[in-house]
This record gives structure tokens, sequence and C-alpha cells, in this order.
């Protein structure tokens, strides 16, 4: 009887290791299980209440433990918001197998865990493709139905990283993030200055004018050598004056033409030379009547604009807009090739309130005027109407607020096989410099490149966002993308990083500047996101030649390479050196798996493989952005 009971006793205490052992390994379990969980529920704080999170926890624990035997309890979780930190104290309880033989029926065991923000500050900016393919339909994915457009799955997508990178609380680490929209440029809104250097910009006209003075009626013309004149009034001429003569009847040759005052004769009579000097022979002629003098104010009787120092040289091109009573010019002519082909097939129309014309090329500069050459004179000079207020005048090379140059169509069907002159306007959008091309240089010691807007490719409306704590900027950003344009990744690229870059040093706010190279704890990170190749670059602010299908119509491209090479290549080596200085690269490839240098490109990029993710459906990229958004949250264990 005694051995009986003895045997009992010995077996539960011997078996009692082997229940120990066991609840050493379900705590070890649980206490795995509950970290993961806090792990997993720290960045939902700020918006997850207490019973929501002590639920969720809960869920995790079980799942994690995998054992139905063993029951688990949240007995404790404390938030605190300030500090970004999430304590969770939890309780196990098993049974037992051998000690329950002596009347232990159940073990247990409590664990707990505290995961609190990481000790790093978070600087990050993200890349977004907002090209015209963005506005194609891809499936909703997991759990939707029907479809949606790529920029309203990017919208969502944004708003989730936003929320789960940039923290309300700011203490004691921060986290900012910038925003980087990019197409076939990028656009730095009031930055752009600072950026791109400054432009030769318009200056304002006064006046534009062909004659000096009113018309004169003319009352006859003599048929003699030299022909002489006699006006209704004073003409108030003098010998050497060049003059524009309308509309003589009978007389050949009087009728718009220029030429020059020989000699006054009398207060109402002058006679006539041609502009060579010859006197003007009209005794073979009929004697004329009727018709206009007027004096001009150039040799040419060309037009004579007035804009105070212009900063205008002979022989330069100009554009000219908004002067008050004129109308177009070849509105008027449309025979005369004045206008260098009709640049950007804009400039001709009807008569106008005000005109808007190129000029070929402008004469007679002085400090304050310059006559514009070749001015047509049709049926003439006076049916442009009278300048009454207004307008400006620009130069049109490159670093002019305006840029005439050669295209690239050349062999686009309909086309006389020549290139033709294009008018853009500078944008505040920027492209790519050539200069420290593949660097953080500052834009003090090396500008960016200037972006001339076309009109098929046009500067984006949304411009970036520099480094920011304020989550309802960013998402206001994120709710108001457009999708146009075509896929200069390298200018997505180069711009995140610059964000991101202490050396870069933009004209940024300071709260917007990026942490100074030596401060320890900062975890610098870019996010690219992509939906096509990259088939964008730029020549002289203008798409280049070389640009690739989807990048634009040869109209609207200079005839110069990119000197950089493609942008696939830019964008590579800007990846490269970007990685090199200890940026952080994550890559997304949205519905790109038929696009193979797309796919390259964004595997290239990352940092390595666990770095590149691809994402097909709407679901898909908000599942990746959200996966993003938590590593960079890096957080850390403590307790």
């Amino acid at each position: 009887m005694m051995f009986g009971i003895m045997a009992v006793v010995i077996i539960a205490l011997g078996g009692a290791v082997v229940d120990y052992v066991s609840l050493e390994q379900t705590r070890s379990r649980a206490q795995i299980a509950l970290d993961a969980a806090a792990l997993a529920l720290q960045p939902e704080i700020m918006k997850a209440s207490k019973d929501d999170i002590q639920k969720r926890a809960l869920a995790l624990i079980v799942d994690r433990i995998g054992d139905t035997r063993v029951t688990a309890d949240i007995t404790d979780v404390k938030i605190d918001k300030v500090l970004g930190s999430l304590f969770i104290d939890a309780e196990i309880e098993m049974p037992t197998i051998f000690v329950s033989l002596v009347g232990v029926q159940t073990l247990g065991a409590r664990v707990k865990s505290e995961t609190t923000r990481g000790s790093l500050n978070v600087e990050v900016a993200v890349a977004i493709d907002v090209t015209g393919s963005m506005s194609e339909l891809i499936s909703a994915g997991a759990g939707g139905t029907g479809k949606r457009t790529k920029l309203d799955a990017l919208k969502d997508a944004l708003n989730t990283l936003i929320d789960i990178v940039v923290q309300d609380e700011q203490t004691p680490t921060y986290s900012k993030m910038a925003i980087v929209p990019y197409s076939a440029s990028v656009n730095l809104g009031t930055y752009a200055g600072a950026i791109r250097g400054g432009i030769r910009q318009p200056t304002g006209i006064t006046s534009v004018a062909w004659s000096a003075d009113s018309a004169k009626t003319i009352t006859t013309t003599s048929a003699t050598d030299p022909v002489e004149v006699t006006t209704s009034t004073d003409h108030s001429l003098k010998a050497g004056d060049t003059i524009y003569v309308s509309n003589v009847s009978t007389m050949t040759g009087l009728s718009n033409t220029i030429l020059v005052v020989r000699a006054v004769t009398s207060p109402r009579k002058f006679t006539l030379q041609t502009p060579d000097g010859k006197a003007f022979n009209g005794s073979k002629l009929k004697a004329g009547s009727g018709g206009t003098v007027q004096k001009c104010l150039v040799s040419t009787c060309d037009l004579v604009v007035t804009s105070n120092r212009h900063g205008l040289t002979d022989g330069e091109n100009v554009y000219i807009t908004g002067t008050g009573g004129m109308q177009n010019y070849d509105a008027k002519v449309a025979s005369t090739k004045w206008f260098n082909n009709n640049p950007n097939g804009d400039d001709s129309g009807t008569a106008a309130a005000s005109a808007t014309f190129l000029v070929s090329r402008i004469a007679n500069v002085t400090l304050n005027t310059f006559s514009v050459v070749n001015t047509p004179r049709t049926n003439g000079l006076n049916n442009y109407g009278s300048y009454t207020s207004g307008g400006s005048v620009s130069c049109v090379t490159s670093g002019c607020s305006e840029f005439l140059f050669q295209n690239a169509n050349t062999g686009a069907s309909g086309n006389t096989g020549k290139n033709t002159d294009r008018r853009h306007s500078i944008s505040t959008c920027v492209s790519e410099r050539t200069t420290n091309a593949y660097t953080d240089a500052p834009p003090q010691e090396t500008w960016l490149g200037r972006m001339y807007d076309a009109r098929a490719n046009p500067c984006l409306t949304t411009k970036v966002i520099p480094l920011t704590t304020n989550k309802d900027t960013l998402h206001n950003l994120a709710n108001n993308l457009s999708a146009v344009g075509s896929t200069a990744g390298h200018l997505g690229v180069g711009w995140a990083w610059y964000m991101v870059s202490p050396n870069f040093n933009g004209p940024w706010p300071a709260a917007s500047q990026p942490a100074p190279k030596d401060t320890p704890n900062v975890l610098r990170a870019v996010v690219l996101m992509t939906d096509g190749d990259f088939n964008t670059a730029f020549c002289s602010g203008v798409l280049s030649r070389s640009s690739t299908t989807g990048s634009g119509d040869a109209a609207n491209k200079i005839t110069c390479n990119a000197p950089n090479g493609s942008a696939f290549t830019q964008a590579e080596k800007l990846c490269t050196e970007m990685k090199r200085v200890g940026i952080r690269v994550y890559t997304v490839g949205l519905d790109v798996a038929n696009l193979t240098a797309a796919k390259q490109i964004m595997a290239n990029c990352a940092t390595d493989a666990s770095h590149a993710y691809e994402a097909t459906t709407s679901a898909g990229l908000a599942d990746v952005f959200a996966d993003i958004g938590r590593k960079l949250s890096f957080l850390r264990v403590t307790q």
C-alpha cells in the first residue's frame, strides 16, 4: 500500500519535469507571439482603441502559440502616445499531464512585452509616377470587385503610407516625409528659380509704331524727273527722311512704296528719290493723285518697339505679346513668311484685342528701342491697328522666358521634310543637369536643368512637397493627384534623393531641411514607384530627340539627343550613387509584369531584393505600401 502511494508521488514528481519543460516551451512561444503582436500593433496606437488593440493582440497570440490546449488572456494594455509605446501583459494556462496526479490540474505563466517607436529619426522621400498611363484600369484585387484606375489605387496606398510613417507625436524622435510626383518633369513651384537659376525675363512695352507722325494726303504727283509730290497740308518733312507712299492712282511705283525725300521745295512740296539715292524719274509716267505719305521711324519703315532697358541685341529673335489695340500680324498677312513657319501653331488667328506675334529678328537696337525686321507690308502698314497700351517682349534663346528651337519633325507624315521652328515657354518644372549629373551637389554649385513647357507633354501642375510632418499637407497632395505626361523616371529618382540629402541644401524652409550629414540615429530612405518604362530625357530644357516611344511627338522635341543618355541609364547611375552614400531604397513596380525595362530598373535601384516590390492589383499596391511603411517605422522591442 505504501509503495502504491509513494509510486504515485514519485511518478508525479518525475513527471513534473516534463510538465514544467512543456510550460517553459509554451511560455517561450507565448513571449515570441506577444512580442510579434506588440510590434505589429504599435503603429496602430494612434488611431485604434485600447479594446481593439487588446482583441487583436489576443487573436495574434492564440494563433502564434498554435496549441488548442493552451488558453491565453490579455490582462493589461497600456498605450503612451507621447512616447509612441505599447505595453501588453498576458497570462497563459496549460493543462498538466503528470502533476495532475497530485491535484495540480493546470500550470500558468505571465508574459509581457513593450514596443516603442524606433529610436531613429526617419526622413523618407516618396517618388510617385503620375504619368498618363496611371489613368488605366487595374483589378481591385483581394476582397474587391471590378476595376479602378491605377491613380486611384496609388492615392489610397500613398495615404496609408503617410499614416504609418508620419507619426502624430514627433517626440522624442521625428518622422518626416517628402513627396515627389513625376511624369515628364518635376514641378518645383516657387523654388524653381533657386534650383535652375534665373531666367531672362520679358520687359514691358510702352509703344509700337512705324511712323513718326500722321499721314498727309497727296493732291498730285508730277510726271517729272524727279517726281514732285504736293500735299494738301504742310508735310513737315526734310531732305533725307524715309517715307512710305500709299495708294497713289495712275502713277506706277507709288503705291505701297518706301522712298526718300530728295529735297523740300515748299512746306507742301518735296521731290522723291529711291532708297539707293537715285532720283525717282516720273518723266515717262502719268501724273498721279490721291493717296497718302507718312514719315517712317527707321529707313526700312519697319515697326519700332519701345521697351525700356530691354537688354536685347541686333539680330536676336524675340517674342512679343499683349500689345493692346493691335492685331495678330499673320492674321492679316498669312502669306508672308515672317513667323518662322508659325511656331507652335498658336500665333495665328483672327484680329484680336491684343497682338501675339513672333518676330524673325530685330534691328536698329538702342537702349530702349528696336525695330522689327521685315514687317509685312501687304495692303499698307496701318492694317495692324494702332497700339494703345501694354505688351511685353522676350528673347527666345535658352535661358529666356521663351525658347525658339528647331524641332525634330523631319520625317513626319504630311511634313515637308524640313525641321520647323517651335516656341515653348519656361515653366517651374526642371530637367536633369549635365554637370554633376549623378551627384547630390547643391544647386548653388550646379544648376538643375530648365524645362520649357511642351503643350503635348506639359509641366505637372502638382508640385513637390519637401520633408514635412504635416500629414494634412501630404494627404491633400495624395488626394488631388492627376495623371498626365510621359515618364522621366530619372527625375523622380534624382529628386527623391535630393529631398533627403543633407548635401543638396535645397531652398526649403528650415523645418524641411534634412538633418546634417553626421547627425546620429537618422534613417534616410527613398521609395520609388513606377508603372512604366522610363522614356523621356531632355536637351537644353526641351524633350530630346532621343526620347523613346511614348514620350511625345517629334514636333515638340528638339533636334539634339539627351547629353546624359537615356532616362533608364541616368536612373541607374543615380540609384547607384544614392545607395553608395547610405540611402535605403525601396522600389515598387505597379503592373510591370510585361515591361522588362521597368522591372529591371526597379530591381537594380532597390537596396536589395527584399526592398523590391511588385503589385498587380489595387489591393496589392496598398499592401506593398503598408509593408514598406511598417519597415520604415523601425520599431524595436524594449522589454
